[in-house]
């Protein structure tokens, strides 16, 4: 493989940001090329096409049984076989000896949320170059982005998972998993400032400190149910104040105001806004609570007894 100037930048710049890209020293140079077309694409009448490739490990494969893709073999050189993987539903499939081929999806799968989940499905690493023109690569780690001055690493919610579980010890790791999944994939990439009320123990418990005068039913939907994200998204892209958890993942009202006490307001002291210490005050009020905080500019914090126990980093600035 003839390597490009921009080819050896990308193998430097990542490692000086403090990152590792994986793989074996030939699946890094492909995954590099392929980093390379999505960050510097060809113009084509002063357009740059968005771009999706997948470069599978060993003898991994993209089909894991759901029948959700098609791979169809390609005949063709490189240059040509880009041009059909548009990042949303056909992406390259790239082996370590460069060989190619292209997966059709059966639906879009663009989002961060779709391809962190096919990323733990397959092993698979993931480039794209999305339809904001930023290039990002998913690692079994998290996902990897050039913010424009540099490259930067957001680790995946199931990074998060163990220290959060440690702070939880009462939750389920599948519980805590779904809200981390929800907030960190799902509402951080989109800027969409949520809160979670989790209730631990709701038994024998008064709900004093909630304002449900604006309050909104929920459907049967679950944040242990993967495929209920897509409505909780919409719903809180439109809707403000908090949203009730229980301890079995099911969701309750959303639109709840949450009450501070005069103890908790001289208790607990934040240098964020309003929705950061409403939900720390509400759990220094109500110990058997805690709040998955999702700020508009991408961090996710968890707070417990008013204090934060875990802070997510979000999308980069």
């Amino acid at each position: 493989m003839q390597l490009t100037r921009a080819h050896e930048r990308l193998r430097e710049e990542p490692h000086d940001d403090g990152i590792t890209l994986p793989g074996s020293p030939d699946e890094v140079d492909v995954l590099i090329t392929e980093l390379e077309h999505a960050w510097r694409p060809p113009v084509f009448e002063n357009h740059t096409s968005i771009y999706g490739s997948f470069v599978l490990p060993g003898e991994r494969s993209l089909v894991v049984g759901d029948n959700l893709v098609e791979i169809v073999d390609l005949d063709m050189p490189i240059e040509l076989a880009r041009r059909f993987a548009d990042g949303r539903s056909a992406f390259l499939v790239r082996a370590r000896d460069g060989s190619a081929q292209l997966a059709c999806f059966r639906r879009t799968v663009q989002y961060e949320a779709d391809l962190v989940e096919i990323e733990q499905a397959t092993g698979a690493v993931i480039v794209q170059r999305t339809v904001m023109g930023m290039s990002r690569v998913f690692t079994p780690t998290g996902v990897v982005e050039w913010n424009g001055h540099r490259w930067r690493h957001r680790p995946s919610a199931k990074v998060y998972l163990p220290a959060v579980r440690a702070a939880v010890p009462e939750a389920s790791s599948a519980l805590l998993l779904g809200l981390l999944d929800l907030a960190v994939h799902w509402l951080s990439p989109a800027r969409i400032g949520a809160t979670f009320l989790l209730d631990l123990d709701p038994v024998d418990h008064d709900d004093h400190g909630l304002d449900m005068s604006a309050a909104l039913p929920s459907p049967d939907l679950s944040v242990l149910e993967r495929h209920h994200f897509a409505a909780l998204f919409a719903v809180l892209n439109q809707t403000d104040l908090a949203t009730l958890v229980g301890a079995d993942g099911a969701i309750g009202s959303l639109g709840v105001g949450l009450r501070s006490s005069i103890a908790s307001e001289s208790a607990v002291h934040l240098d964020e806004g309003m929705r950061h210490r409403s939900a720390a005050r509400y759990t220094w009020d109500h110990d058997h609570t805690v709040a998955f905080v999702v700020s508009e500019d991408g961090p996710v914090t968890l707070f417990r007894r008013g204090q934060p126990i875990a802070v997510c980093i979000g999308v980069p600035d």
